[in-house]
């Protein structure tokens, strides 16, 4: 299951100029509800590629998921039935901190206690920005990752971003047992601060995070469903 909080309205704008994309992006109605998406890689060499969806050709695109570089098919099931729905691809770009490790203490958080969650909004803390290199270059990883327990569920992430051309970060999150790291935050550009209230299975974690920037997108692909509407 994909764990996603969009902190950023980058990530729902229009496609970015960069390398790779293509013709090559088809949906085919597998079911009266169900999307198969099908593509040939945007570019293997990116650091990952993304799903984006939209119920029109012009957006507002929400992120389905994130997914390997290599990855070419996507299922979009138990869709409303008699509804458009707009597709496309995009790589990104960009390398990340060498992981930290998490271990949060037992328990819940003090509800007795107020939290105005200041602690988690996204900030750009000054003096945190030392930009050294473009994004893909092994300089523009973010630098000094420093996680910071505030309660049994919650971390706050501080780092310094040396990145000149980032269009945001992603918070990424690999748990006590998990294949691999998922992004759970997607973060607007100059950002160097932000929080984290983390999923039971994250007590014991590893995090990371990555300056990105996006490649060009493949073409858009649209398919209707079928069935009865609700």
């Amino acid at each position: 299951m994909i764990r996603l909080i969009i902190a950023s309205l980058v990530v729902l704008a229009g496609c970015s100029a960069g390398t790779t994309g293509g013709e090559n992006l088809t949906a085919t109605l597998v079911s009266p509800t169900d999307i198969m998406l099908a593509w040939h890689p945007t570019d293997p060499g990116a650091a990952g590629q993304i799903v984006e969806y939209a119920s029109e050709e012009k957006g507002p695109y929400t992120i389905l998921g994130f997914f390997p570089p290599t990855q070419s098919s996507y299922k979009h099931p138990d869709l409303i039935p008699q509804m458009p729905f707009y597709y496309r691809i995009r790589p990104y770009y960009g390398v990340a901190t060498a992981p930290v490790e998490v271990d949060l203490p037992p328990g819940e958080p003090d509800e007795s206690t107020p939290d105005d969650g200041e602690w988690a909004r996204p900030k750009t803390i000054p003096g945190n920005t030392a930009p050294l290199a473009l994004v893909g270059q092994p300089d523009s990883a973010p630098a000094g990752l420093t996680p910071t327990v505030v309660n049994p569920n919650g971390i706050k992430f501080t780092w310094t971003d040396r990145a000149s051309d980032e269009e945001g970060f992603f918070l990424e999150v690999k748990a006590s047992g998990a294949p691999d790291f998922t992004v759970a935050a997607v973060l607007d550009r100059d950002v160097n601060s932000v929080g984290m209230t983390t999923m039971p299975e994250e007590k014991k974690a590893q995090y990371r995070v990555r300056a990105y920037k996006y490649g060009q997108a493949t073409n858009i692909a649209h398919q209707t469903t079928g069935g009865s509407a609700r």
